[in-house]
């Protein structure tokens, strides 16, 4: 080997320890980055979670719990399958207050915001047989709010 070729094996070596090295460094930077934005994300939902948990934990303790469940859907004909206009949804009186009812529209259509443990809910209309469905959820103590979509057919009397 002549003199010239033993010089440049070690630059071609040093440039692509430094190419390695960048390599590296950048791998290493996305590692922390995603590692800070999972941190950050995690932190955020706890913070949101403990705080939605306090509110229904006091909002229990009170006695004037807030509704946080929030159950739609539509109200049909099982016969027909035409909506039921000016149906009533509402919590079942043989429950836990406070209770909450709502009116479907001229499409069936119904929004009923109630609380998020599991009960009984009643769909009345007149010329129709009342139905009791169940709602909510028995995880609501660790995750106080969601929803539900519930679609009831009601069968003429």
């Amino acid at each position: 080997m002549s003199k010239r070729e033993e010089q440049a094996e070690p630059v071609e070596f040093w440039r692509e320890q430094a190419t390695d090295d960048r390599r590296d460094l950048r791998g290493l930077m996305i590692r922390y980055a995603l590692s800070f934005v999972l941190v950050f994300a995690f932190v955020f939902v706890a913070f949101w979670w403990s705080g939605s948990a306090i509110h229904f934990g006091a909002a229990r303790v009170t006695g004037d719990p807030a509704a946080s469940y929030l159950v739609s859907g539509a109200v049909r004909d099982a016969a027909t399958g035409e909506p039921v206009r000016w149906a009533e949804v509402a919590d079942d009186p043989g429950g836990h207050p406070p209770f909450f009812r709502a009116q479907a529209d001229q499409y069936g259509e119904f929004r009923l915001a109630t609380l998020s443990l599991s009960h009984d809910i009643r769909v009345t209309a007149n010329g129709y047989r009342m139905l009791t469905l169940r709602v909510g959820r028995e995880w609501f103590a660790w995750w106080p709010t969601g929803s539900q979509r519930l679609d009831v057919r009601l069968v003429r009397e």
